[in-house]
């Protein structure tokens, strides 16, 4: 690729070349082990891992609320689901108008089928699920389970405490 300008060096070898090559090695893998966030894609046959939506997630006492950035996207192209302890964001970026564009250099512009299926922290009920979507941003917000809305209060105890308590079992079992 480089061998032109650079040359061949000794035996044939042309380190810019070879370091471009590992790159693109690199990037190939790491494509494919992004694609379908960490496996969940074989789950959800079909779909590519093109565009994932950039998101935040934050909890509240009483519900899970994910935000997602998905702009130029419409309501009705998007897909919201909850399949067991799984947000599962779908949807379709349609192109516009197909315009055949002279002397462009490159495009990072994603059309087409995208998803992001996304773990859930805690356990959330299925009714009360809301998702609106505004200027770009889709918010879900997700009521929490009643046992992940428990608190439970734990006592830490000095190592002494443990030993009385241990010595107070061994008492009793004779």
């Amino acid at each position: 690729m480089f061998g032109g300008f650079f040359g061949r060096g000794r035996r044939g070898f042309d380190p810019f070349e070879d370091m471009f090559r590992h790159f693109q090695e690199i990037e190939r893998m790491m494509s494919e082990m992004m694609r379908g966030f960490g496996g969940f894609g074989r789950e959800f046959p079909g779909f590519e891992a093109g565009f994932e939506p950039k998101i935040e997630m934050y909890e509240t006492p009483d519900e899970l609320v994910v935000k997602a950035e998905m702009p130029g996207l419409d309501k009705d192209s998007i897909d919201v689901k909850v399949r067991g302890n799984y947000l599962i964001i779908r949807g379709v970026k349609k192109q516009e108008q197909k315009e055949e564009k002279d002397n462009v250099f490159f495009s990072e512009t994603f059309y087409g089928e995208f998803q992001r299926v996304i773990p859930l922290p805690v356990e959330v009920k299925e009714e009360g699920i809301e998702a609106y979507y505004d200027k770009g941003v889709l918010e879900i917000r997700l009521p929490k389970a009643e046992a992940a809305r428990k608190e439970v209060k734990i006592i830490v105890k000095e190592p002494e405490e443990k030993k009385k308590e241990d010595k107070g079992d061994e008492n009793k079992e004779k």
